[in-house]
């Protein structure tokens, strides 16, 4: 009996470990397995993450080549169109940026064999691999050019008009009338003052008037006053912004402000920038129109039909959507509403150093992105092709700004 219990014991300690020999290899290959399966898709992350950047990259890439093709049309002398309507001769030219799209769904017909289906469902073949991409193009010359507050006559009037407008309904005093996460209250006109503050030369205050001729005075303080309550004390820059990222570094811009109003600031235009006044954006049209009757709402402007009047004389004097049409032309059209408008708008020399507003654009931002499976890469590019571009402007300009993510 002694020995037949032994040897059961002895079979029972040897399947106990060999029960315990197969939990533990089981445990081993399954972790072993999941370990595979993680450094598998991680690689396949990275790889389809490198496709995707490059994806937007060729976005941004082709993006620049319309923008090329369109300073070409730009720079081509336009003939003359006989009177149409109330308006004098009219130049036209073809917004092209606005007309080609940059996206695989349109050039999907340069990647892949013919006939050949995407080996991922629902992404269109380019080059030798799956994945989409697309981009689109802002123009930053229709946009609120902060540096040109900073400028002289007439931009920093008109900037600081167009800014002027947009914030000063009263459903935003919330953003002046409060402290912000600093422990700062802003103004409306010590904001104006914050900006210009930020990126002039001097280390005197201004004072905002908001009077054509002259809406900044020097004041008599420290323009760092403000920046001296804060726990990390900061000192104005005194030169350009770099991007527009800085903006939340001036007294009075916080995340709420950008989220508000950021899509119609910029920073990135020449300060000698002409505001392109062929726009859709129905905001942007009235700021211009605001500008142009010398900064001040006009009682036509408040009837709530004005809007819808002045974008259908706009397609009245344009043939097409995409075509431009002058300053001078666009001060007519508004005239024609019954808007009374400066003078100096009207004449046939109001572009450039002589006025505010323009119909050609230099300044261009960029947002492209690529997908490859789960993935997506995105870029931002602002590219100029005015004076800074040093040469660049007639070939695909200069990029001044890139952001990836």
């Amino acid at each position: 009996m002694s020995t037949l219990r032994q040897r059961k014991s002895s079979r029972g300690a040897a399947l106990l470990l060999v029960i315990a020999s197969i939990a533990l290899v089981t445990a081993i290959t399954v972790d072993l397995a999941y370990n595979t399966r993680v450094s598998a898709q991680l690689a396949a992350n990275a790889r389809d993450e490198l496709r995707a950047f490059y994806l937007a990259k060729s976005a941004v890439a082709l993006s620049r080549l319309v923008l090329h093709f369109q300073q070409q049309i730009d720079s081509q002398p336009v003939a003359g169109q006989a009177r149409v309507g109330p308006l004098s001769a009219i130049s036209l030219s073809v917004r092209l940026w606005e007309v080609v799209p940059v996206s695989t769904q349109v050039l999907g017909f340069l990647g892949g064999a013919p006939g050949e289906a995407p080996r991922d469902p629902g992404l269109t073949a380019f080059g030798d691999f799956p994945g989409a991409f697309e981009a689109k193009v802002e123009d930053e010359d229709r946009k609120i050019n902060l540096r040109q507050l900073d400028g002289v006559r007439p931009f920093h009037f008109a900037q600081a008009a167009r800014l002027g407008e947009l914030i000063k309904e009263p459903r935003w005093d919330f953003l002046f009338d409060r402290d912000d996460a600093n422990g700062l209250r802003v103004t409306r006109p010590e904001l104006f003052a914050a900006v210009k503050d930020w990126i002039d030369l001097d280390e005197t205050s201004s004072v905002y008037t908001g009077t054509p001729l002259q809406p900044f005075e020097n004041g008599f303080g420290d323009e760092n006053a403000l920046y001296d309550r804060l726990p990390d004390r900061l000192k104005a820059k005194n030169a350009p912004f770099d991007s527009q990222g800085e903006l939340y570094e001036v007294a009075g811009i916080s995340d709420a402000f950008m989220a508000a109003f950021g899509d119609r600031l910029t920073v990135y235009p020449d300060v000698s920038a002409t505001i392109n006044v062929n726009t859709d954006d129905p905001r942007e049209l009235f700021l211009d129109a605001v500008v142009m009757g010398g900064g001040v709402l006009q009682p036509v402007m408040l009837d709530p039909a004005f809007m819808d009047r002045l974008r259908v004389a706009l397609a009245l004097a344009r043939p097409l959507p995409f075509l431009s049409l002058t300053p001078v032309q666009f001060a007519q059209v508004l005239q024609g509403l019954g808007v009374k408008i400066a003078p100096e708008y009207l004449a046939a020399g109001n572009a450039g150093v002589s006025g505010a507003f323009g119909n050609r654009s230099t300044t261009f931002r960029i947002r492209a992105s690529g997908d490859v499976g789960a993935v997506r890469r995105t870029v931002e590019a602002v590219v100029i092709f005015d004076r800074r571009a040093m040469g660049l402007e007639q070939d695909l300009g200069r990029v001044i700004h890139w952001h990836e993510e």
